[in-house]
């Protein structure tokens, strides 16, 4: 009796925490699919956003790189504290500009640098956004999964509380052993235990989509998505669209720039100096012209430095192209065997299970099967059930991984 408590009250309390949540829950009519979360997720990421303002930023910057170097303005008065009289020494007066004057084109090569990293900064966002769509992708199909286990546990369970409450009667009537009712009840409470875990990853995936979204979307607004066809671009085709490469390759050209303006800054700059001065009375014009002599220093270490960044991005993109074309092959392979597996489950696994099933149903009904035989048919029709699930929705997850890594829109 005490046991039979225990486990009335363990049923209660998994049953609660597995009841769908009615406090933000929509409308069946208000549906939340994949595509509408991407279009939240693109408006609402904060990530986005910083990356446009790094966008804005160097757009807003290139106008003022190639400016010119500012001048440098002088005044200078000689022969205070001389000891002699003003009309015997006076005072010398020096007013002068002096303006640099940039020579090998480094105005030019500041303008193009600007342009690169305004160029990489919006590559980089679409490394960005392909984060967030993973994220979000990732999340709703999370919740689809588990939402589904959850119904199928649910269902599950609702069966064997109907086949509970027969055993219940039958043992009452003393034509069947307590023994048997308790097998059932355990193999209840199991299944209200794999209901409620379900649920619970189902909620967690759920907060995490609508975070990133934000939706206040419920389990029963999300929609599963049609499978999306798989790429058929040719490799070289598909790599020349991904996100990583083209940020691979422009950081290689951004490289180029910052070595070009290393290049330039190895030139020497004239200057010019031009002013006034008061001498002993008399007030003269003056022009200067310097040129610093290029034999010590010619910006070698700066040069340097900037081709060893050319020859790594150089590297880093040889690298991310071998990968690329890795991810290109291998997510296309997995697509296409789960999508093969996902079409034949219904009729190898499934549509067995269910016969098996009903079978043994109809025959704990009549009271010709014994409680462990249902047990294990209604078990193996769950498990079935589940793997189709879950193959299902890898499937769905994998052709969508293709599309992405081929550079295309995750569901056409």
């Amino acid at each position: 009796m005490t046991f039979r408590c225990g486990l009335v009250f363990l049923l209660a309390t998994t049953a609660l925490w597995a009841a769908p949540s009615t406090a933000v829950a929509q409308p069946a009519s208000q549906g939340f699919t994949l595509p509408e979360a991407l279009s939240r997720a693109r408006r609402e990421a904060p990530e986005l956003a910083a990356s446009q303002a790094r966008i804005d930023a160097a757009r807003l910057a290139e106008p003022d790189a190639g400016r010119w170097v500012n001048p440098t303005a002088e005044f200078r008065a000689e022969n205070f504290f001389s000891g002699v009289s003003r009309t015997q020494l006076p005072l010398d007066v020096f007013a002068e500009v002096t303006q640099v004057l940039e020579l090998g084109g480094k105005r030019a090569a500041r303008r193009r640098l600007v342009e690169s990293e305004r160029a990489t900064e919006e590559a980089l966002q679409s490394l960005v956004w392909l984060s967030v769509q993973r994220q979000v992708i990732s999340d709703y199909l999370d919740a689809l999964r588990h939402r589904e286990r959850t119904a199928t546990h649910e269902a599950q369970r609702t069966e064997l509380t109907e086949a509970v409450r027969v055993l219940d009667r039958r043992v009452t009537a003393g034509v069947t052993a307590e023994t048997e009712l308790l097998r059932m009840r355990t193999e209840l409470a199991r299944a209200t235990v794999e209901a409620t875990r379900s649920g619970i990853v189902a909620r967690r995936a759920l907060a995490l989509l609508n975070a990133r979204t934000g939706a206040e979307a419920s389990l029963e607004a999300l929609s599963i998505p049609t499978l999306p066809a798989l790429p058929d671009a040719a490799p070289d085709e598909a790599l020349a669209r991904r996100a990583d490469v083209l940020a691979a390759r422009q950081s290689v050209d951004t490289a180029r720039q910052a070595l070009r303006l290393e290049d330039a800054r190895g030139i020497p700059d004239p200057a010019v100096n031009a002013g006034y001065k008061r001498t002993a009375g008399l007030n003269t014009a003056l022009m200067t012209f310097t040129l610093p002599l290029p034999i010590f220093n010619r910006n070698q270490a700066s040069r340097t430095l900037a081709l060893g960044a050319v020859t790594s991005a150089q590297q880093e993109l040889a690298a991310t192209e071998r990968r690329a074309r890795g991810e290109l092959s291998a997510s296309r392979l997995v697509a296409e065997r789960l999508r093969a597996h996902a079409r034949e489950l219904q009729a190898t696994l499934v549509a067995p299970a269910l016969a098996a099933r009903d079978a043994a149903r109809a025959a704990f009904a009549s009271g010709a099967l014994d409680v462990m035989r249902l047990v294990d048919a209604e078990r193996v029709y769950t498990d079935a059930r589940l793997v189709t699930l879950d193959v299902e929705i890898d499937a769905l997850a994998a052709a969508i991984e293709a599309r992405l890594s081929a550079g295309e829109d995750p569901l056409p």
